[in-house]
């Protein structure tokens, strides 16, 4: 065999070798790492249901439907009905919202023997600023009306009245869990009654609310 040949076997045969060689080595050794650090792993949070994580997980900055109850106070000129109900709901298209709401107020003056029942009801728009935080502030418009009907014991006697009422007002939900949040509001309440029977012609009323709201998709 000329002397070419074999030099070109050989070269061609220790090239082979070493490939071979090599290949079998980076097979059985980890990629180099520089340095020596591990790569922590990041884990994508889930995606909410807004579209960003609330401070309270699960609860919704875009609900459908609002509703409320609770508390209700009610300062009217020369008395405080010190007990009462109230309950709303809300149909919410994004920050605006239509409410309608009911009530009831009751008072006892055991120094005239005299029962006192009230019933508030009515509708109307509700803006709310929601976003991440926990704080939700608002602000609404209630037009409706109020019953209200007074028990004489000592005549044996009883009066009633119903009357057209405006209600603006605002307050605060702070989120405290997944779709719950607790709700305070003060209310200005102007009732409008009949001059001519009762010496004025309305009556300026102040109303505290508080109570729990479940905030729904």
């Amino acid at each position: 065999m000329p002397t070419n040949t074999i030099r070109f076997v050989t070269a061609t045969a220790l090239i082979v070798g070493l490939a071979t060689a090599a290949h079998a080595q980076s097979q059985q050794q980890p990629p180099s790492n520089p340095g020596g650090f591990t790569r922590p792993v990041v884990q994508e949070p889930p995606p909410s249901k807004t579209g960003g994580s609330l401070t309270t997980p699960g609860t919704t900055i875009t609900p459908t439907w609002e509703l409320s109850g609770g508390y209700q106070t009610l300062h009217v000129p020369d008395n405080t009905y010190p007990f009462g109900l109230n309950v709303d709901g809300a149909k919410n298209f994004k920050t605006m919202s239509i409410v309608a709401e009911l009530g009831w107020l009751y008072d006892n003056d055991d120094t005239v023997d005299t029962t006192l029942n009230a019933i508030n009801f009515g509708g109307g728009p509700r803006w709310t600023s929601r976003s991440n935080a926990k704080v939700w502030p608002f602000v609404q418009v209630i037009a409706g009306g109020v019953y209200q009907h007074a028990r004489f014991d000592a005549l044996d006697a009883s009066d009633s009245a119903t009357n057209f009422m405006v209600q603006p007002g605002g307050g605060a939900v702070f989120v405290v869990g997944d779709g719950l949040g607790i709700v305070g509001q003060v209310d200005y309440r102007r009732l409008f009654t009949s001059e001519d029977a009762n010496g004025d012609s309305g009556q300026n009323q102040f109303r505290l609310f508080v109570g729990l709201r479940m905030i729904l998709d």
